[in-house]
């Protein structure tokens, strides 16, 4: 089972880092190279797209909430770890797996429902064709982006709850993925 699961895992992992990623770094750029066009248009032409700077907000947010699946996969996201640290050196390292598996499992329920919930909201917009304030670009693309990234977050807690179960048990999966912050200062 660990071996089907340990496949699944990287070939999810494949496409969230080379797909997503670079798909979330993609729109970035592009929303950043917008922001710097229209800065320029506004301040040397006098004049601006109605929906630049929608689709800037819009693309930079829909990039970043793209990219958290990449980073919550990787566990390099913020968290305050000084607690769970100082517990781990005290020797309660079950009780550390316990908490990590407790939030594995709190991010699976909360991505997950927020995903389940967004579905509807899309389908909303999509069915009234509502737009954004420039009243030139729809809104359910930019929606849409949000469920899936919430999607992929919750896909993310799921493999990441098994390995933190079977942390619990004694056995090692995903040896080739982080179980701690992969960020080095």
């Amino acid at each position: 089972m660990d071996a089907i699961v340990d496949r699944a895992y990287r070939v999810f992992r494949f496409l969230l880092d080379k797909v997503i990623g670079y798909s979330a770094i993609l729109i970035m750029f592009l929303g950043t190279w917008l922001a710097i066009t229209e800065v320029v248009r506004r301040y040397i032409f006098s004049t601006v797209f109605d929906w630049g700077q929608d689709a800037v907000t819009y693309g930079i947010v829909a990039s970043v909430f793209l990219y958290f699946s990449v980073t919550q996969a990787r566990r390099s996201h913020l968290r305050m770890s000084a607690f769970m640290d100082v517990l781990e050196e005290r020797g309660f390292v079950k009780f550390v797996l316990v908490i990590r598996t407790m939030f594995s499992a709190l991010g699976l329920a909360v991505y997950g429902a927020i995903a389940y919930w967004g579905i509807p909201t899309v389908e909303r917009s999509l069915e009234l064709s509502r737009k954004t304030y420039s009243m030139v670009i729809l809104i359910w693309p930019f929606q849409a982006i949000l469920v899936t990234a919430f999607s992929l977050l919750a896909i993310v807690c799921l493999f990441q709850l098994y390995q933190d179960i079977r942390a619990l048990m004694g056995k090692k999966v995903f040896e080739w993925a982080p179980v701690e912050e992969g960020i080095e200062i």
